[in-house]
């Protein structure tokens, strides 16, 4: 290790501990799902399982609305503010009240929502306590922490906040009348998190007052950012609402089930991201260019493994994990689901780091956008007829075109490169 730690740069040595930090935090990602998932399904049964999934789909839909890009935006910013070491207080507090006004809008929309549809309003209080999960990861600051390339902190609280949730479903749930604690325990986590770190946030910063002077340029640039994680949330989240339209929370049950896997498949790709992010942000163009063409085979590779992975072991793993006979039945499905694990990858190589580290802010919102347009009329069309199988159809092909999407724009890039 310390052999290769030396062939590394200043810069590389940074992005290799964020990595192996953001590694840390993915790995709890990884065991405390298979966890916490089993637990409730089995403690709360399936129906009141598939209602707190279920609320859990919604904010991550507010959670996308309340940050309005500026994850992506933000970081860039105050990485290259990093390399000129200037200050970073600006910056810091054009995102922090902007935030804050999104809070209070978004809540009052989720208000609207809940109790403007029957379906919703039913368990209106489970929505509504779940909302501190939004609060605390609005005011967490992990874009800011991921600017300065200081991730090591940010993975100690978040594995604090999550191991401290995690306890606290295992200590005060025993039935399924206990789920209402679900969204309790789960905002506690957050909120702590976000509080901790956002105290830390502000040693780096100096206090400012809401001033969104001269700010037009850099808001339109995260309102593109804006739509795009919208359209992204609203992809993840339209799978789980529109099967719960049309058909009972303990079928969402089923499919959530299947899904919290794949989303672990999922955010194997997320550390590698993240801790490359900055570090391309400040590269060159043919410098990019070349550390894609270094990427795209390692991360097909991680996706075909991931992929054989679910169809070989899925239903060993659903076996161990569930008891509901429903959710064993309907195995079949989640190893065809494995496809995801492999487009993912592939397209968030381009939507989620070579895209925002080129600026292409509207060729990343345009994938988004075709994969939310394709996945709510295809998921309307089927899912009333098919139901679960209909969602998982609706979710594969999402993902596919989403592939298709981000390499057509991708090339298309490179192409105008060639060019100039």
């Amino acid at each position: 290790m310390s052999r290769f730690s030396k062939k590394l740069s200043g810069e590389e040595k940074i992005v290799a501990k964020n990595y192996g930090a953001l590694t840390v935090l993915q790995a709890l990602n990884y065991i405390l799902p298979f966890l916490i998932i089993p637990f409730l399904e089995r403690t709360l049964g399936l129906e009141r399982f598939g209602l707190v999934m279920l609320a859990q789909y919604l904010m991550a839909f507010c959670i996308a609305f309340a940050d309005f890009g500026f994850s992506t935006t933000a970081t860039r910013e105050i990485s290259i503010l990093r390399e000129k070491k200037e200050d970073y207080s600006t910056i810091y507090f054009k995102v922090f009240w902007a935030r804050m006004i999104l809070l209070v809008i978004v809540f009052v929309l989720l208000i609207a929502f809940v109790f403007l549809i029957p379906r919703f309003r039913v368990e209106w209080h489970i929505y509504l306590l779940s909302y501190g999960i939004v609060i605390g990861q609005t005011i967490l600051a992990d874009w800011f922490f991921q600017g300065i390339e200081r991730m090591q902190l940010l993975t100690v609280i978040n594995a604090v906040a999550k191991i401290l949730f995690t306890v606290l479903l295992f200590v005060f749930i025993s039935s399924p009348e206990d789920y209402s604690f679900v969204p309790i325990f789960n905002s506690i986590g957050f909120l702590v998190a976000g509080a901790i770190m956002f105290t830390i946030s502000l040693k780096y910063v100096k206090w400012q007052w809401p001033n969104f002077k001269d700010s037009t340029a850099f808001y339109k640039e995260s309102f593109q950012i804006f739509i795009s994680d919208i359209s992204s949330q609203l992809t993840f989240a339209a799978n789980g609402l529109v099967l719960g339209l049309f058909a009972g929370d303990s079928i969402v049950g089923i499919f959530s089930a299947f899904d919290r896997l794949m989303i672990a498949a999922k955010k194997m790709y997320l550390p590698i991201y993240q801790a490359i992010y900055p570090y391309m942000s400040r590269k060159s163009n043919d410098e990019k260019n070349k550390m894609m063409m270094k990427l795209i085979p390692g991360i097909a590779g991680i996706g075909l493994l991931g992929l054989l992975g679910i169809v070989f072991l899925g239903k060993w793993i659903v076996e161990l994990l569930f008891k509901d006979p429903d959710i064993y039945q309907n195995v079949n499905l989640l190893q065809w689901m494995g496809l995801i694990a492999f487009f993912t990858g592939l397209s968030l190589l381009f939507t989620n780091l070579y895209a925002p580290s080129r600026k292409l802010f509207k060729e990343r919102m345009n994938v988004m956008v075709i994969g939310t347009i394709f996945n709510l009329a295809l998921g309307f069309s089927i899912v009333p007829y098919l139901g679960l199988k209909g969602t998982v159809v609706t979710a594969i092909s999402t993902e596919f075109v989403m592939f298709l999407a981000a390499t057509y724009f991708y090339k298309m890039d490179i192409k105008q490169l060639l060019k100039t």
